[in-house]
């Protein structure tokens, strides 16, 4: 049985999170270990009590949530209270329980001005060793229209087999996406790279799309295809704190409308793409604020 790690801050986001991880528990199965940090005050064996007693209230009220009460008794539940902050703590923890997967609420940060510790911003794919699935508000099933947008010539089967069992059922689509620069030419292996991942994954769809930008070009592929899960298996950890920024709120895109599982591929953003992304987002924040300003 795999094991699903789920951050508890008893946000909305949180329990958006758990309702999800109880759908993918039934499914996979899995059982569900609900993490909250303490992080401040020492914790007395008093407090320790009250806080796990929330955890297991939680876990309670919402196993049922869109779920029979038979199926709802299904699901196995662990409560863990971790005395440091996520950020030092969470990959000792998916070791600890050898997780396949964190589940963790949606949480829009700029990471220009991402500094306190453990904010969502550094539960990212390089800081963990197994997949982080971060969904947003709203009511999820799982997926049956799954896009995948990675380097496919860096994955290979051990990473992609498993995408397919977090789709509703086995006959779930799922469209393999690999972006190239405009005026790229060595395209062959890229197709070849394209071809295998198929292998792994039945009722494929493969494509091949010049990049504009990386972050729109797949957020609109997603709208077009109506998405219901997105999987980002790229390098690019600028990129991937580009998703989740809340400057795109502002245009409601698509890609912070659905669930969105994050590879453990990307690597920490240099100083120098830090710099040049924090010159992008300027530029499309004047952008915004010009069409804001805008009256008819």
């Amino acid at each position: 049985m795999q094991t699903i790690l789920v951050p508890i801050d008893f946000s909305a986001a949180s329990e958006t999170a758990l309702v999800y991880a109880n759908k993918l528990a039934l499914h996979l199965p899995a059982e569900i270990v609900l993490v909250h940090s303490h992080v401040g005050a020492t914790l007395t064996p008093e407090r320790r009590v009250a806080l796990l007693s929330r955890l297991e209230a939680l876990a309670e009220r919402l196993r049922y949530q869109h779920l029979t009460r038979q199926s709802g008794r299904r699901i196995h539940y662990h409560y863990h209270m971790a005395a440091a902050s996520l950020t030092d703590s969470l990959e000792v923890l998916v070791s600890g329980y050898r997780a396949t997967l964190v589940v963790t609420g949606l949480a829009l940060v700029d990471c220009a001005t991402a500094t306190a510790a453990g904010n969502p911003v550094m539960l990212l794919p390089e800081h963990v060793s197994c997949p982080v699935l971060i969904v947003p508000p709203g009511r999820h099933e799982l997926a049956s229209e799954v896009v995948v947008s990675g380097d496919f010539s860096r994955l290979d089967a051990h990473q992609l087999a498993p995408l397919t069992s977090l789709a509703r059922t086995a006959e779930a689509h799922f469209d393999l996406v690999q972006f190239h620069p405009p005026t790229s030419t060595g395209l062959v292996p890229l197709k070849k790279a394209l071809m295998a991942a198929r292998a792994a994954i039945p009722n494929a769809t493969v494509h091949l799309l010049p990049e504009e930008d990386a972050l729109e070009d797949i957020s609109e592929l997603c709208a077009q295809l109506s998405a219901q899960l997105l999987v980002l298996a790229t390098m690019d950890g600028c990129l991937v704190r580009r998703f989740f920024n809340p400057h795109y709120t502002q245009t409601n895109a698509y890609h912070l409308r659905i669930p969105v599982l994050l590879l453990p591929t990307s690597t920490v953003p240099t100083k120098a793409c830090c710099n040049q992304c924090g010159l992008r987002q300027a530029a499309e924040s004047r952008l915004m604020a010009r069409i804001t300003n805008v009256t008819f």
